[in-house]
């Protein structure tokens, strides 16, 4: 995971300017533990000395780059997001769904969604997650994410499905992403149920409920 190729060089509130290359590299160790220690851990029980520890550095060094916890809780989210933005931009822009078949585009989906809630940056998508009603909706991003998938979708895909115009094409593509988001969101706060992401249950199942959705076991 290259951390320093990917973090914003934008502004990003409380995070403090690192000019330095051993700088950086010191701010990217902490987002990276970070990154790491939330997938097993809730935020509000991480603390900046075990932070620090992870990184090898002392406390005072986590305050010379984050103003707070909250600081630091942003620039991780910015660069889950951009992580996130990559694996899409790679795997699912309009280019690569024009060569696809209908059901490969729908496994894509699902495989894509799939390994962006199962993968490096699983406990910030939590966090952000689990803090959607505040002011400043740490969720909005990833939204913003969603929306640039539908719109590849909708416009490389919305001939590629013989049961139904191109209208409703787009609008059970939508559907299917819907129900797709719907079920990851629900195993990334409750992992407890029958079908899961820790095995391939989940993601197998939703590209069964997806293809007979959009009727593609009606043509074999």
């Amino acid at each position: 995971m290259d951390i320093g190729a990917l973090l914003m060089d934008d502004d990003i509130p409380g995070v403090l300017p690192a000019k330095q290359a051993r700088s950086r590299r010191i701010r990217d160790a902490y987002i990276e533990a970070g990154i790491k220690l939330l997938n097993s851990n809730r935020f509000n029980d991480l603390k900046i000395s075990d932070l620090a520890e992870e990184c090898g550095q002392s406390v005072g060094s986590f305050y010379t780059r984050f103003e707070d916890k909250e600081a630091y809780f942003r620039a991780l989210r910015a660069t889950a997001i951009q992580l996130c933005n990559s694996e899409i931009h790679a795997r699912v822009n309009v280019d690569k769904l024009y060569e696809m078949e209908p059901g490969e585009a729908l496994d894509a989906l699902v495989d894509l969604m799939a390994d962006l809630f199962t993968g490096p940056v699983r406990g910030v998508l939590r966090e952000s997650l689990l803090r959607i009603l505040e002011p400043d909706d740490p969720w909005a991003p990833m939204r913003d994410s969603a929306r640039e998938i539908m719109r590849n979708y909708r416009r490389a895909c919305a001939t590629l499905f013989p049961a139904f115009s191109p209208e409703e094409t787009k609008e059970r593509l939508s559907f299917c992403f819907q129900l797709i988001v719907g079920a990851l969101q629900n195993d990334l706060v409750n992992d407890y149920h029958v079908f899961s992401t820790r095995d391939h249950s989940l993601r197998a199942a939703l590209k069964e409920a997806t293809h007979r959705y959009m009727r593609l076991t009606d043509l074999y």
